[in-house]
């Protein structure tokens, strides 16, 4: 085996073995809570940790852009200009972190009452992600300098403490602000032992030209795609019973398994979809994502009740069983759209985001308009739009591979 195939392989194995328990401390949270709260209280939990990972979206963009430019400076630059383009990136996520603080002071009102979730929980839980999107750019140094086991680190320090707080808050108040407040103390400490692991003492006078406009194209167009794909448990919310969307939040935790499990895939090859030989780092990425979606998903067909008593416990039994399949898929199908548009966003294509957009529209308007009847009403929308936009991203991406006649954003100097 050549060093470059073992340095992949043992990169996928840490990081896989990393979000892997990460992820997996965050699911233990929502599965301790389903079992803390009502349905009514866990159906509120459910839409504000679903608003959570859309906004969070901004943390995986400042990680993004950070790998993508510090792989660049690292493959073409020098060792000075790579550290440069790490201190812009710190600089700029503190300066993204105290937008969202502030946002989350204008936003807390509306969004609790909209979505019938307390204002507190709001304000702590948007809060957070100010401290996650330093997080993440502390994270996205060791990504693109392919230092897999301090990213790692980094990533069990940001979802292991942010699960820890956050159970220890819901099971002592028993309430969704007591999860909220847990949440952000969590990810502010995740977010130091980051910095603390990974970059410690980087910094820069400035953010670097062309660092806003670049974060703002992947922020951009992973903030669709996070809103696609998350935006079913908001409308369960509004359509449906608080029961009923309590139920819904159990099945889409399986969604959010399928589609977050294969990361590491990502994470660990997206530095290498900036280099010349992205075609196959990309059919690669493709395959091994597919594969891991078709077993999570044959395993819930077949194992239908346990995974529901599992997730949800013992109230949601007899509920769920013939439709968590779906759920799985739909996460599947989504794990497929996130690495086709990243590796978009590898290649800087400006016209990414388009057919996310699209899809986003169409499933608004099916749900809104005429299925959100029922639990399996929303998710065969969900998981027929997932598929389609699979399908179209496959397609795309056949057709314009990793050349062609893109509008790159600057890359960094």
């Amino acid at each position: 085996m050549s060093n470059q195939r073992r340095t992949l392989a043992t990169g996928l194995i840490v990081v896989g073995a990393a979000t892997l328990i990460g992820n997996g401390a965050g699911y233990l949270l929502s599965m301790i809570a389903a079992r803390a709260l009502i349905p009514a209280q866990f159906g509120a939990l459910g839409a504000l940790l679903a608003i959570l990972v859309i906004i969070a979206t901004l943390g995986i963009s400042m990680q993004t852009l950070t790998a993508r430019r510090v792989a660049v400076a690292g493959a073409e630059a020098t060792a000075a200009k790579q550290a440069e383009a790490e201190g812009h990136a710190v600089r700029l996520a503190s300066y993204i972190g105290a937008a969202i603080f502030l946002g989350a002071i204008v936003a807390c009102w509306p969004l609790g009452t909209l979505f019938s979730i307390p204002v507190l929980a709001v304000f702590l839980g948007i809060a957070s992600i100010a401290f996650v999107v330093i997080g993440s750019a502390a994270m996205g140094i060791s990504q693109g300098r392919e230092q897999h086991l301090r990213l790692s680190v980094g990533f069990i320090a940001n979802g292991g403490l942010r699960a820890l707080f956050g159970i220890a808050g819901v099971v002592a108040l028993k309430s969704v602000d007591g999860a909220a407040l847990g949440i952000a103390v969590g990810c502010a400490a995740g977010a130091l032992v980051s910095y603390w692991i990974c970059c410690p003492r980087t910094w820069s006078s400035s953010i670097g030209r062309g660092g806003a406009a670049e974060f703002g194209h992947i922020a951009h167009a992973l903030l669709v795609l996070f809103t696609l794909t998350n935006v079913d448990v908001l409308m369960a919310r509004l359509f449906l019973s608080n029961s009923l969307s309590g139920e819904y939040s159990v099945g889409v935790l399986l969604a959010k398994i399928a589609f977050f499990l294969p990361n590491a895939i990502i994470i660990v090859l997206f530095p290498k979809m900036t280099s010349g030989n992205a075609r196959r780092t990309v059919l690669l990425a493709t395959a091994l994502t597919a594969i891991m979606g078709a077993l999570i998903t044959v395993f819930s067909g077949a194992f239908g009740e346990i995974v529901v008593k599992i997730l949800g416990g013992k109230q949601y039994a007899g509920q769920l069983e013939s439709d968590v399949w779906l759920f799985a898929l739909e996460g599947a199908a989504f794990a497929l759209v996130q690495v086709l548009l990243y590796a978009r966003l590898a290649a800087q294509d400006k016209r990414a985001a388009i057919s996310v957009w699209v899809a986003l529209g169409i499933l608004v308007a099916a749900v809104s308009l005429w299925r959100h009847g029922s639990v399996a009403q929303i998710v065969t929308t969900v998981v027929a739009v997932s598929l389609g936009l699979t399908a179209v991203g496959l397609i795309l991406d056949y057709r314009h591979g990793t050349g062609g006649e893109l509008e790159p954003i600057e890359m960094v100097e």
